[in-house]
């Protein structure tokens, strides 16, 4: 049982956006493509990947992620077309949840959460936010990754 506190907060500003329909394969294609052009225009990642999956479907037997991409970058930079610049993400009174380990079994945090959402009669103003506190570096790592998973609700007690 992961422990679900509320009323969280989390800001992060200068944030290259990537939002688009993919597959898990292009997924890691994309970030890769993402390191590679900072890499290359000597932009530097100041803080934690965050994503969000706004919604999945399936075509031809393939499962497709709407995702959005969030690096948080060392200044305010020029993009090209296919990202966009966010001066700030502010996540507020949200409920919260730290996952630790696999992130093939973040769906079990995500359930706890919807679970203490629908248990408390709280409606969501966006989808899940995921925050990748320490990151994998190797396969090894896998195990051992914190991802701090925020869903921001409505304050208001309708």
């Amino acid at each position: 049982m992961i422990k679900i506190e509320t009323g969280k907060n989390f800001k992060i500003e200068n944030l290259l956006s990537l939002r688009k329909k993919m597959s898990q394969k292009q997924v890691n294609e994309e970030i890769v493509k993402i390191q590679q052009f900072l890499k290359e225009n000597g932009i530097r990642k100041d803080g934690p990947l965050i994503n969000a999956t706004y919604g999945v479907e399936v075509i031809n037997g393939e499962q497709i992620l709407d995702m959005e991409f969030l690096i948080p970058l060392d200044r305010e930079v020029n993009l090209p077309k296919e990202y966009k610049f966010k001066k700030v993400l502010y996540l507020a009174n949200s409920v919260y949840a730290r996952h630790t380990g696999n992130p093939a079994t973040l769906q079990n945090t995500y359930a706890q959460i919807n679970k203490y959402v629908k248990d408390n009669n709280l409606q969501p103003l966006a989808p899940l936010y995921n925050i990748n506190v320490k990151e994998a570096n190797s396969p090894l790592e896998i195990n051992d990754m914190i991802i701090d998973v925020y869903l921001p609700v409505n304050p208001c007690i309708l």
